[in-house]
């Protein structure tokens, strides 16, 4: 009987050493199967018996030790990675709230699930207008939908509950939808689309079909951008018609239409606050839509027409404003999922390609990935050779090359060559959808902080409607005073309490510094952010296209004895003109006109470099293993380039990345701002982040991450305190970026890390983040004066509403 284990590799981080360590321990008797997740840093053995199981770890330990040092082996039940698939995934299940607008009926949700016996945890994502629940075992799992949708139906109407694979946007169960004969999905039309089966077109039986094809998917759902541009332009065209109400107004001189205009002009611009009004009376929720409607109908009652449209228009104008940027950062979480492809070539039993849906992949599938492809699952080469560009996923700055027995992880680009390989991991569970999975969970650990005024209005409210009260009825009470004099006087309080006065001044004053951000390059996503930018204390900076350009170039020639600079770059460029590898591009770059030479015999040598004849002469140009394979002898140095001509070495060439020329300027004015601590973190290797650390002035570094790894140093950095910034331009970077108090993104960088960001340079020059945060500043000392000035003027306006 087999059984399976797990270990962790703390400490491993060279993936030729893992590959190593799972060929060794699958070449044991015993070992029925070895695999190595390297982004997991995970080795699983399935044992043929039971025999070696009590001193497996130890075996374990002794085979990596032989390979690798410094690698601590432990024994896990689940996975430590944030990578890794852990048994309490059947636990979690993930819903799309459509239709949740309301954050403050957000929070409520997330209270209320969180409060049933049979649930673990419950995190609402207001933005992504997901939930995330997880049980504590899976008896109600089927019944989980039902009750969801009657908790939400409770709270707030409208939202339409559907369940999602976590991974997605689609949907795969909706309330009130038709379940299929496996029980598990419920979809408006009969069709099933279970996820393991093996048969194009067989019908679901929940057994483990394999469908290569999933045309049609979607095609029923209704465009999304459609509805929001529908009720966007109802809306403005709303608050548009109100406030020409109000002008209007202005000029009537009869009683009776004024009241109809300006009855027209807040109703127009404030039926849904007063429809929420009264459902927050009726279910006895106290926010600001109950203070509005309250203060509309009061001063209605007093006579104050103008100011009761007012403060319906105004308010109503700030809900569209926060509709409108909640609605952009939904749109940016979604478009994350573009990292990594939908489709991948499958090569079916006669040797044909066959383009599928790449969820449809099962592990031993064999694929094929062309020139300029992304990868779509975690695979292993087993034909052909290429180069690969996998900065999506380690951040490292220099392609790899790739041949038989190489692994790619999902997400990847491959560049040259055509390669075949093996799937070694299902499309869920790959490295690119565990990404896109750390993007959206650290989305909802940041948490959806509640408006100002819906933390305030908790307690405002109550007791303003209180103080209202006692205004109108405790002086005739207790003094014989006339009581309509205090109702009149209690009805002003009331008009007079409402908090708009404070609470726009507040969102204004941050739009007039995300206006001024703007005009200077930089888009800053919500007042909250720019708040945070104001008094960051620490700033984490990526490398690769950060601080640094993310462009090779010739930094260093070094020619031998008897050779100039210039022979060992012109043999080199001619040697390289015909290659499309980065590398040989920066050469040619370098050298420039090359119509004079001729060369011939040109030989491609995978993984080591080229053998060409040029002038006549034998040369060679590649890695140092091309020199030790023509048996050339050649010390060991940092050159990426080795240049031999004859069976003699002439030169080294090395290309690197640069560092950027306002790097080290903008660090050092950051510490002027009052930035504590700068930090860079990189899935470089430790020479060169190193190198580049020193450059530019970071107080810290840490090389050779992968992103689950940057995440827990920014998790760590964060617990020393203080508001945290990380600064990135690349995919690996989206997680990151996600899980920082603010993430900013260069402008010329990935799409993946802008839209997963918080705030976006549209210069790639660092010191742009320096003017945000000048900015920032400017616009939190102006929020300040406003609070304070609002609050003044509103304690004296409530004096003298009282007092008369």
């Amino acid at each position: 009987m087999t059984k399976k284990f797990r270990f962790h590799l703390a400490g491993l981080t060279c993936s030729h050493c893992a590959m190593k360590i799972e060929e060794k321990m699958g070449s044991y008797p015993f070992v029925e199967s070895s695999v190595m997740n390297f982004i997991a840093q995970e080795l699983t053995i399935t044992l043929k018996d039971e025999s070696k199981a009590g001193e497996l770890l130890q075996i374990v330990q002794k085979t990596v030790d032989k390979i690798e040092d410094g690698i601590t082996v432990s024994e896990e039940d689940d996975s430590p990675s944030a990578f890794a698939v852990s048994a309490k995934d059947s636990l979690k299940h993930r819903f799309h709230l459509a239709g949740l607008t309301c954050s403050h009926c957000a929070m409520k949700i997330e209270e209320k699930m969180g409060s049933y016996p049979f649930v673990e945890s419950s995190v609402m994502n207001f933005i992504a207008q997901e939930l995330t629940i997880t049980l504590k075992d899976e008896s109600k799992a089927g019944e989980l939908l039902q009750i969801v949708q009657k908790t939400v139906d409770k709270i707030e109407d409208g939202i339409t509950v559907s369940e999602t694979d976590g991974n997605s946007p689609e949907v795969i169960a909706v309330m009130e939808g038709t379940a299929c004969g496996c029980g598990h999905h419920h979809h408006h039309t009969q069709e099933c689309s279970c996820e393991h089966h093996h048969h194009e077109g067989e019908s679901c039986s929940c057994g483990h079909e394999h469908i290569h094809s999933h045309e049609g998917r979607g095609q029923n759902i209704p465009s999304k951008e459609k509805k929001t541009f529908h009720k966007n332009g109802f809306l403005l065209t709303t608050l548009i018609v109100s406030a020409v109400l109000m002008v209007i107004g202005m000029f009537v001189e009869q009683q009776w239409l004024r009241v109809i205009v300006y009855g027209a002009a807040a109703l127009l611009s404030g039926y849904k606050i007063y429809w929420t009004g009264i459902k927050s009376i009726i279910r006895l929720r106290f926010d600001e839509n109950l203070l509005v409607f309250i203060a509309v109908v009061a001063a209605f009652c007093v006579g104050e027409y103008p100011e009761a449209a007012l403060v319906s228009l105004l308010f109503r104008a700030g809900n569209f404003l926060e509709d409108v940027a909640v609605s952009r950062s939904r749109k940016e979480i979604e478009s994350v999922t573009k990292i990594r492809p939908d489709d991948a070539n499958l090569i079916v039993p006669d040797g044909s390609q066959k383009k599928v849906d790449a969820r449809a992949l099962a592990i031993g599938d064999k694929i094929a990935i062309r020139p300029g492809e992304k990868v779509p699952v975690d695979c292993m080469v087993y034909e052909g050779h290429s180069t690969v560009d996998t900065s999506v996923v380690t951040g490292e700055s220099l392609p790899v090359d790739v041949e038989a027995g190489s692994k790619l992880l999902s997400g990847m680009v491959n560049l040259s060559g055509l390669v075949l390989c093996t799937v070694e991991n299902v499309f869920e569970k790959s490295t690119a959808s565990r990404i896109i999975q750390l993007v959206q969970e650290s989305a909802a650990q940041k948490g959806n902080t509640e408006r100002f005024i819906s933390r305030f209005a908790k307690v405002y409210t109550p007791i303003i409607i209180l103080c209202a009260i006692l205004v109108a009825f405790l002086p005739p009470l207790l003094w014989s005073q006339p009581l309509e004099t205090w109702v009149m006087r209690s009805l002003v309080f009331l008009v007079a309490s409402c908090p708009c006065a404070l609470v726009i001044s507040v969102p204004l004053s941050f739009f007039a510094g995300i206006g001024s951000a703007s005009k200077n390059g930089v888009l800053v996503k919500g007042g909250k952010f720019m708040e945070i930018l104001s008094h960051a204390k620490n700033v984490v900076f990526d490398k690769t296209g950060t601080l640094t350009t993310g462009k090779l170039k010739v930094s260093r020639i070094v020619p031998m004895e008897g050779c100039t600079q210039q022979d060992v770059l012109h043999m080199a460029a001619v040697a390289e003109s015909y290659s499309n590898h980065p590398i040989a591009q920066s050469i040619v770059a370098q050298a420039g006109d090359l119509s004079g030479a001729s060369s011939e015999n040109y030989q491609e040598l995978a993984g080591m470099g080229i053998r060409v004849t040029v002038d006549g002469k034998d040369v060679l140009c590649g890695a140092k293993r091309l020199m030790d394979h023509y048996s050339i002898p050649v010390k060991e140095t940092d050159a990426n380039i080795y240049v031999a001509v004859d069976g003699k070495l002439i030169g080294t060439i090395t290309v690197s990345d640069q560092l950027r020329e306002d790097s080290a300027s903008a660090i050092s004015a950051l510490r002027k701002l009052g930035v504590e601590k700068t930090v860079m973190l990189t899935g470089d290797n430790e020479k060169t982040a190193a190198k580049i650390a020193k450059e530019c002035g970071v107080d810290e570094h840490y090389s050779s991450l992968m992103p689950a790894d940057k995440v827990e140093h920014l998790k760590q950095i964060k617990q020393q305190g203080g508001a945290t910034l990380f600064v990135g331009d690349g995919i690996n970077d989206a997680p990151v970026l996600a899980i920082a108090d603010a993430g900013v993104a260069m402008g010329l960088g990935t799409d993946a890390a802008i839209e997963a960001a918080d705030v976006v340079l549209m210069s790639d020059k660092p010191s742009a983040l320096v003017r945000a945060v000048e900015i920032a500043k400017h616009a939190m000392r102006i929020v300040k004066f406003n609070i304070a000035f609002a609050l003044i003027i509103k304690i004296g306006v409530l004096a003298l509403g009282v007092f008369g």
